[in-house]
């Protein structure tokens, strides 16, 4: 048997500091945090670039959104492209500068159609695609010294949200008072005039819309008057949104007297307009008269569908029971129109054609004040025109209106009743549009 014997032996004093040191832990956060440095700074630096790619896509988005919104709002007028163009320099993206591309699809047609999308190949809306390089900070390191951004963006023309735009800039243009309603729930009003007050509703007047927006400031009374909602004041003035449609051709020299002076005895029935005796048809189904009075001593007139050019007087009498269907009234030169106590009118505008939409178009050179007074009790339906006249509602008037109305100042007063239903009910192609994005 062999006995084994195992001994500690004390260590060499030599060695005792090279174990110590094996044995010390300082300084060793430091190393790993050396090692990882790399792998943070690398992940700083994706973010950061990261980062400045997504700020660059938010601007070039905004671009491309305010481009297409742009140029839909131009759609009427055929300067779509360069609108959405003017638009993206806005928002800092000018098609060939810096890099940038702005591509408006597609340019140079009168009727543009997207390329790309769910809209794509359909006439009627503005695509634009934004793009532009963007330096990078940490991919330059892996030879990525840029990235293309790119956004889309597809606006069209809908309904607008107003039906009530009141042009005139200056002075007190929209006024209600002795008990005038105003009720346009479907839809908003919006005054340009800076005056204080642009509008004033008094003695026991209400406004009720949408909205109510003005650029100036209102007055409103303690007796009973109200607008609501609150308007909202200080608005940048809106363009005239019909400032497009082109007045209608005629020959002046063909125009015809009144025709009452065949007609109008005394509860007579007859038509007036294109096709009916004593009126010359001009091209267009147009017809011009110098003066226009119809429904004298009670008579039944029918208005025969088309165009009527009034260079005069255009009257409703009391008493008149008229209709027609597809009817647009254009007046100019000292053309204005009067809807007298008593007259019951149901008119209607086109629905289709250049004047689609349009029933009473005065000149925008044409300041005679437009009328409808009197106890009328009437349906029109249809826009009423009047960009630089005056309009007035007043003596108990109680209209069913399907009528969006632009013009350059607007009066209710008598306790007339004046509600404004939605016209877009009755014809969704109507030319009261605003650009609203789809995609």
């Amino acid at each position: 048997m062999y006995i084994y014997e195992v001994r500690l032996l004390p260590a060499d004093d030599t060695l005792m500091p090279f174990i110590q040191k094996l044995r010390d832990r300082n300084g060793q956060a430091l190393i790993l945090a050396a090692l990882c440095m790399p792998v943070v700074l690398g992940f700083l630096g994706f973010a950061l670039d990261v980062g400045l790619l997504t700020v660059e896509k938010r601007k070039a988005q905004a671009a491309a959104d305010s481009a297409a919104v742009a140029g839909a709002a131009e759609l009427n007028f055929g300067d779509y492209a360069s609108a959405a163009q003017s638009a993206a320099a806005l928002n800092g993206f000018t098609n060939g500068v810096n890099g940038a591309t702005v591509k408006v699809n597609p340019s140079g047609t009168s009727t543009p159609s997207p390329l790309n999308g769910m809209y794509a190949n359909q006439p009627g809306y503005v695509e634009v695609i934004v793009s532009q390089r963007t330096p990078t900070a940490f991919m330059g390191l892996f030879s990525q010294s840029s990235v293309k951004v790119s956004a889309r963006a597809v606006a069209t023309l809908g309904n607008a949200q107003n039906c009530i735009y009141v042009l005139k800039s200056s002075g007190t243009t929209v006024s209600l008072d002795n008990n005038a309603q105003l009720t346009s729930p479907g839809c908003g009003m919006v005054a340009n005039s800076s005056g204080s007050p642009a509008i004033s509703v008094t003695g026991g007047a209400n406004v009720t819309a949408s909205t109510v927006e003005v650029a100036g400031s209102t007055y409103v009374d303690n007796s009973g008057s109200k607008i609501s909602p609150s308007a909202l004041t200080g608005i940048v003035p809106v363009s005239d949104p019909l400032a497009y449609l082109t007045a209608p051709p005629y020959t002046a020299s063909s125009c015809t007297a009144d025709p009452l002076t065949h007609y109008g005895n005394g509860g007579s029935s007859y038509s007036v307009g294109p096709g009916s005796a004593y009126s010359t048809t001009q091209a267009g189904n147009t017809v011009c008269y110098t003066s226009l009075s119809l429904g004298m001593n009670s008579d039944t007139v029918t208005v025969n569908p088309g165009i009527y050019v009034i260079t005069g007087a255009l009257s409703f009498a009391s008493a008149t029971t008229l209709g027609g269907n597809g009817v647009t009234f254009y007046l100019v030169g000292n053309g204005s129109v009067t809807i007298a106590n008593g007259a019951t009118l149901n008119l209607s505008a086109p629905t289709t054609g250049t004047y689609n939409g349009i029933l009473f178009y005065q000149d925008r050179s044409d300041a005679q004040a437009a009328s409808i007074q009197g106890g009328a009790t009437s349906t029109l339906q249809g826009i009423l025109y009047f960009p630089d006249a005056a309009l007035s509602i007043g003596n108990g008037t109680t209209l069913t209106f399907y009528t969006p109305i632009v013009a350059s100042t607007l009066t209710i007063v008598g306790g007339s009743t004046f509600e404004d239903k939605d016209y877009g009910d009755v014809n969704p192609g109507q030319p009261l549009t605003s650009a609203r994005l789809v995609e």
